[in-house]
């Protein structure tokens, strides 16, 4: 960890009283994250952080910080206790638990809820809605941007909320109701996101397939797959807004339903890497005017709304393409075998609890095993578009 506390020595809606939502920036309480856990080792004051399996040392100032989170505390109130006994900034001091919120160490809740009568974006995912609720200020409509193709929804159960929590750090809260992430505001964005997809994957009845999905006229659906850079975003959403009958039903992660063998994409915002700017930044309105981010893993993105969505709905599988991204290459499709495109969709999908089940996999294997699995190996993105369109002939 950073700031000189701790330093490693091993490899986040409930119903609450109204308030306006400028208590959530007020009142913010900060804990040890669950599974968080303080011992003495040889004398030695060390923390154990279940959720990155991490044993960390702590020295004097770390101790107090650890001991002031035991019980909660207001974000005030630690900002004053730090910067009266250890003389550290307002800044500094954000700085600190923006670090160890990332790390699982804090989490942070609130007593605040949004009046009744503010509006959220939704997001449906399966057999959940998820609202999501923006400050009113110039950052967060920034924020609210790339969800504008989202529905408003007045009355909907508060699942996520963004707050600007104020200070010298520009410091901001992630809260769904039961834990919150403290984050830089210029960071919030990717870690917004994360929560709704991690609300979303904590459905125990779906698989999550890492995919971008398309949705055809008569109800089905097809799904691109491939490696990171494959190109699955700038595909999905080139053949979105060109004249043909494809519609975008998400970018990223597609759920599956093993009881009835149908698909749902995630309409999460498009998530565009540096390499592809320059090729969408004509076909999507407001592109270059989105901040660029940089995420936690290094990529630089920015994020929009999906162009020409699909309603979000339940989908039979048409086809799954395997797509190879080849520079200097032309456009063909072959065909790929069923048990491959299995195999392939398995690398990276997702099943709650770590471990598909017999069932899971029939249900898979059915709806594979009824659509047509191909490799698509192109160079360029646009002349790829008229072969995933032609697979609904």
């Amino acid at each position: 960890m950073h700031g000189g506390f701790v330093s490693g020595t091993g490899g986040c809606g409930t119903d609450l009283p109204d308030r306006d939502e400028r208590s959530v920036a007020d009142a913010p309480i900060l804990h040890l994250a669950p599974g968080v856990l303080p011992l003495v080792i040889d004398d030695r004051p060390v923390l154990f952080v279940e959720a990155t399996q991490r044993l960390n040392a702590l020295n004097g100032s770390a101790g107090m910080l650890v001991a002031l989170l035991a019980d909660g505390i207001g974000l005030a109130d630690l900002r004053r206790e730090l910067g009266g006994t250890l003389g550290l900034s307002a800044a500094e001091v954000d700085a600190l638990l923006v670090d160890w919120s990332a790390q699982r160490v804090i989490s942070a809740s609130s007593e605040a809820s949004v009046p009744p009568e503010r509006s959220s974006t939704v997001l449906r995912a399966g057999a959940l809605d998820i609202a999501i609720v923006f400050p009113d200020s110039a950052w967060g409509r920034e924020l609210a941007a790339p969800y504008a193709h989202l529905p408003q929804q007045h009355g909907a159960d508060l699942r996520v909320i963004a707050a600007a929590l104020g200070g010298d750090n520009d410091l901001a809260g992630i809260f769904d109701g039961r834990a919150g992430t403290l984050v830089a505001r210029e960071g919030a964005a990717p870690v917004l996101r994360g929560m709704a997809v991690d609300l979303a994957l904590e459905q125990d009845d779906y698989i999550a397939l890492h995919a971008a999905s398309l949705a055809t006229p008569d109800g089905e659906t097809i799904l691109l797959i491939g490696a990171p850079g494959a190109g699955k975003s700038t595909l999905a959403t080139l053949a979105a807004i060109s004249p043909g009958p494809l519609r975008l039903a998400g970018d990223d992660i597609v759920l599956f339903d093993p009881r009835t063998g149908l698909a749902m994409g995630l309409p999460l915002p498009l998530t565009i890497k540096r390499g592809s700017w320059d090729r969408l930044v004509e076909a999507i309105p407001g592109l270059a005017d989105s901040p660029p981010i940089l995420r936690a893993d290094g990529q630089w993105l920015r994020y929009a709304p999906l162009p020409s969505p699909a309603a979000p709905a339940w989908r039979r599988l048409a086809g799954v393409v395997d797509l190879r991204r080849e520079d200097g290459g032309g456009t063909r499709l072959v065909a790929q075998s069923p048990v491959d495109c299995l195999g392939r969709l398995l690398e990276e999908g997702f099943v709650r609890g770590g471990r598909c089940t017999a069932a899971q996999m029939r249900a898979l294997a059915r709806m594979v095993d009824g659509a047509r699995t191909c490799t698509l190996h192109y160079a360029e993105a646009g002349q790829a578009v008229p072969v995933v369109e032609a697979l609904l002939a």
